[in-house]
């Protein structure tokens, strides 16, 4: 049975630092609290050494009755982090390191906590792959950026603020991106726009052939829905594969009852096939 540690975000996150990382409660809270006063003049970081208001208000604390004001600013915080686990004598963890705990086994209890609250994991593993990975990002800024992230999903237990703050970090902090990595023999050419009923449009996605998806159901609006694999818009879909864009194509339906596909400057572009003659249109 699980841990009401691993229930939470939060608690999952000191649960994995202690695990993985070896980093006790106390010095987490020192590093991710906040030293700004509250109502009776004490920070919460001056409480880090008060195990039973850490478990009651941060640690064990539900979903939706964390309160921000108790933690310091994301970025702030992994930085702190990053610089105690490269400097210290005994465990010392290089950005490779960093990178695996939070990408690999040792980081699955936030996935399965996030599951628990009901976000969108599709969207936190696809940003923790393409932040990891950045190929305009150093070593050192991918870890920091993974770990951004990692602890910003961990204080607020969402996915989407999460992903758009480390995003936004990345590129203000760190100079870099997100990009698709490039596929070779992929069309660069953009889908045209396709009439359909004023029904809903069902995806699928098709890997090799073979439906690997449920089928997703669009409604018909103007607003749509964004496809990619960084998408953050209510009802967007994050199910895809490697090669799709942070943001990749729009599907909207018009007035008319029309329903339209646009590329959204993806960097292996999106091509729209006739399921009847498997014709480019």
């Amino acid at each position: 049975m699980a841990s009401q540690v691993e229930l939470t975000p939060c608690g999952a996150m000191f649960d994995i630092f202690k695990r993985a990382a070896h980093l006790s409660h106390i010095e987490l809270c020192g590093l991710v609290l906040s030293s700004r006063p509250l109502a009776d003049g004490r920070s919460p970081q001056s409480r880090a050494a008060d195990r039973s208001w850490v478990s009651r208000f941060i640690v064990r604390a539900p979903v939706g009755t964390l309160q921000q004001r108790y933690f310091a600013e994301y970025g702030t915080s992994a930085a702190r982090i990053m610089s105690q686990l490269a400097l210290r004598q005994r465990n010392p963890m290089d950005s490779t390191a960093v990178i695996n705990m939070v990408c690999g086994p040792a980081g699955e209890p936030m996935v399965r906590a996030l599951e628990e609250c009901h976000q969108d994991t599709n969207l936190y593993r696809n940003a923790l792959d393409r932040l990891s990975q950045a190929a305009e990002l150093m070593p050192a800024e991918r870890a920091e950026a993974v770990l951004v992230l990692f602890v910003a999903v961990g204080c607020s237990a969402d996915v989407r603020s999460s992903v758009n703050y480390a995003i936004d970090y990345a590129h203000a902090t760190c100079g870099g991106g997100t990009s698709t990595p490039r596929s070779l023999g992929m069309s660069m050419t953009a889908g045209e726009r396709e009439p359909a009923p004023a029904h809903p449009l069902g995806l699928l996605r098709v890997q090799n052939s073979f439906v690997v998806s449920a089928p997703r159901w669009i409604q018909p609006s103007e607003q749509g829905v964004e496809i990619g694999a960084l998408a953050t818009g209510e009802g967007d879909i994050t199910d895809v594969g490697d090669d799709v864009s942070a943001r990749h194509a729009h599907i909207w339906c018009d007035a008319q009852n029309i329903w339209h596909v646009e590329d959204l400057s993806s960097t292996n572009g999106t091509v729209v096939v006739n399921g009847a003659t498997r014709v480019c249109i």
